[in-house]
């Protein structure tokens, strides 16, 4: 049964209600029947019909402020504030606006439910929207996809990931046309670089090293060669490139690394000259790590790598005090020793290269001969070079001072002769006096060369002064003379001029006045000369010495001549004639002495020279001259510049002591 005040379930035979304290109230009312009798136990009962009337104001099970006896205020019994709920239903139900339950009185009739159709309605089940699930999932997946996107493209990890699959992609051949210079590959390249560069190359540098710790040799190598083409000269990187080289073991291909680092990338740094050194160490190359220790330190200024070149190499020969670079007189024998007692090279020649060029020294001993020189040498150790010695040395030997002679220069009325003697030694006694008798035999024996004929005296060719007076002809005279000692050193020159008003006087230089009858050099034409000596056995189209112009070579009985095209006229310059056909110069001339010739022009009367020729006067280009052949002929040659500024030559051929031919021709 059910407590009327407060509602709670009781057994037939409670009379006091648990809850409340109520009596329970019996009556012969008929049983309940509907929801409450199903709320009761009663499951047998026959649900009833909903009244038809509205249920506002009929108080149901659980309607507890309904009740006539409020249980909280009575009681004081707190109940939990009701759950809010959703939104109230404004249509009639058989719920109650707030709680569940039945009607507070059994007795009261609701009205039935019922469907517009007229048949009660079951309760419907809503079904699945496949559609909307398969939308969301498919945005799903796509935010997924484009978040996978950016973290790939925009975390460090992502692009770790993306450059780790390049590296898998790639080989020789891509890296090559990366890479590659070559224009007509242009297109080729960019599209392969557009293929690299799906990460940033400090991303490729990265799992390059992560490769490099874990091992793998490969990878790694082409992670950084990736890097290397998109940010090229990273200094840094190209050193873990070369490391992976050099571990596996491609020690050509770090070299060439190393060198790129050390030639354009950085020179100051010093790890890549480190790194080659200990490459070429380790390989047995220890003639190049010295060379790059000198460069490292040329280049970084690191004092470590001087010293560490000057423990590994031999160290550079040395030479005794006593002789030091510095001017020195007479030859010099120079000691030079090896600290270590290796072997040492030298070589006077500035341009050989130590140690294939030079000379292994002997005894520890170099001579320096005269002159200036500058001595290199170096020690060697198997294959390794010391550092060079370099000394600068100055040889010279003692010259004689100018001769001197016993005619003062002026202005004489009578002929003269002249005589030589050495001039006045200025070394001091002290200076003489260190020096062996042999030094001074060879600096007091002096000899003296001359010419009065206006020439330069030359050791190898003018007179010797043997103490015979020198004659000096009439006119002018200028007197030159040279000393040359034992040494074979020659002095200064010593030069006196003299006049001399006095008979006999000497004849005229040889001019482009002296002519043959008929002809003339520089102005005879071919049709002229034709016409005096008659038409030629031959004629040949030649070129005549340097000149590119066209010659005419015609050639007679008697000998020939030359003809050059000049100014559109065929102009003589040269005639060679082995038989009298006119009139020579002053008279002389075929069938002639050498003295008769001779005595025609101007002769100073110097002595013959050392290789049996005579010079008779020299004036530049205006000079004579008595030549020895070296078929025993001799040849006396006169030489004159013309008023047009050309060069005429006259030669006389003589054979035993006579003239058998005559040249006569233009010197362009």
């Amino acid at each position: 049964m059910i407590c009327k005040r407060c509602g709670n379930y009781l057994e037939e035979d409670e009379i006091i209600c648990h809850i409340c304290g109520a009596m329970v109230s019996r009556s012969d009312e008929p049983r309940d029947t509907g929801v409450r009798a199903l709320r009761q136990g009663r499951h047998s009962a026959a649900p009833t019909s909903l009244p038809d009337e509205a249920r506002s104001e009929i108080p149901e099970y659980g309607d507890f402020e309904n009740s006539p006896f409020p249980v909280e205020q009575e009681r004081g019994v707190h109940r939990k504030p009701p759950k809010a709920s959703g939104p109230v239903l404004e249509t009639f139900a058989s719920r109650p606006n707030t709680r569940r339950g039945v009607p507070v009185h059994g007795s009261s009739r609701t009205r039935p439910v019922v469907s517009r159709r007229g048949k009660a309605k079951g309760v419907s089940q809503h079904p699945v929207n496949w559609m909307m699930i398969g939308v969301i999932c498919v945005g799903l997946a796509m935010l997924a996809g484009i978040g996978y996107l950016v973290y790939l493209n925009t975390s460090d990890a992502g692009q770790r990931m993306t450059a780790r699959k390049r590296v898998l992609a790639t080989n020789e051949a891509l890296l090559t046309l990366a890479s590659s210079a070559d224009s007509a590959r242009e297109t080729a390249r960019k599209e392969a670089l557009k293929s690299l560069d799906d990460a940033p190359a400090q991303s490729y540098w990265v799992v390059g090293q992560e490769y490099l710790d874990e091992g793998d040799m490969d990878d790694s190598i082409i992670a950084f060669r990736i890097a290397d083409i998109l940010d090229p000269e990273n200094y840094d990187g190209l050193m873990q490139l070369s490391t992976a080289y050099e571990l596996n073991s491609m020690d050509n291909e770090a070299e060439a690394v190393y060198q790129s680092l050390i030639k354009t990338v950085n020179p100051s740094r010093t790890e890549a000259y480190t790194a080659l050194i200990t490459l070429y160490l380790d390989t047995g190359r220890d003639p190049e790590a010295a060379d790059m220790m000198l460069l490292a330190y040329q280049s970084t200024d690191k004092d470590s790598f001087r010293q560490q070149r000057k423990d590994f190499i031999p160290n550079t020969p040395q030479v005794d005090t006593d002789h030091l670079a510095g001017r020195y007189e007479l030859e010099q024998r120079i000691t030079v020793t090896s600290p270590q007692g290796y072997e040492i090279y030298y070589t006077l020649d500035s341009a050989a290269v130590l140690p294939k060029g030079g000379q292994l020294v002997e005894n520890n001993t170099v001579t320096i001969p005269e002159g200036t020189f500058v001595l290199r040498a170096v020690c060697v150790a198997d294959d390794l070079v010391s550092d060079e010695m370099s000394m600068s040395y100055t040889v010279y030997y003692p010259s004689p001072p100018a001769p001197k002679c016993n005619l003062a220069p002026n202005t004489y009325t009578s002929l003269h002769t002249v005589g030589l003697r050495a001039g006045a030694n200025t070394q001091t006694r002290e200076q003489r006096s260190k020096k062996t008798k042999e030094q001074l035999a060879k600096e007091d024996q002096q000899t003296f060369y001359y010419t009065i004929d206006g020439s330069t005296p030359d050791p190898e060719l003018s007179p010797v002064y043997d103490g015979t007076p020198i004659q000096l002809p009439s006119g002018g005279v200028t007197l030159r003379a040279i000393a040359v000692n034992g040494y074979g050193k020659q002095s200064s020159t010593l030069e006196v001029t003299y006049k001399f008003k006095a008979k006999p006087y000497l004849q005229a230089i040889y001019s482009d006045a002296d002519t043959f009858d008929g002809f003339k050099l520089n102005s005879t034409s071919v049709e002229d000369f034709k016409a005096q000596f008659g038409q030629p056995k031959s004629a040949v189209t030649t070129q005549y010495l340097t000149l590119a112009d066209e010659a005419q070579h015609l050639e007679y009985a008697w000998g020939y001549a030359v003809f050059i095209l000049n100014e559109n006229k065929w102009q003589m310059v040269r005639i060679e004639m082995n038989d009298k056909i006119a009139a020579s110069p002053r008279g002389v001339g075929l069938g002639d002495s050498e003295s008769d010739i001779v005595a025609a022009y101007k002769d100073m009367g110097m002595l013959p020279n050392q290789d049996g020729s005579r010079n008779l006067y020299y004036n530049d280009l205006n000079s004579g001259v008595v030549l020895q052949n070296d078929d025993d002929t001799r040849t006396v040659q006169y030489s004159c510049k013309t008023t047009d500024g050309k060069v005429w030559i006259l030669q006389y051929l003589l054979n035993n002591d006579r003239c058998v031919k005559i040249i006569h021709y233009y010197k362009p």
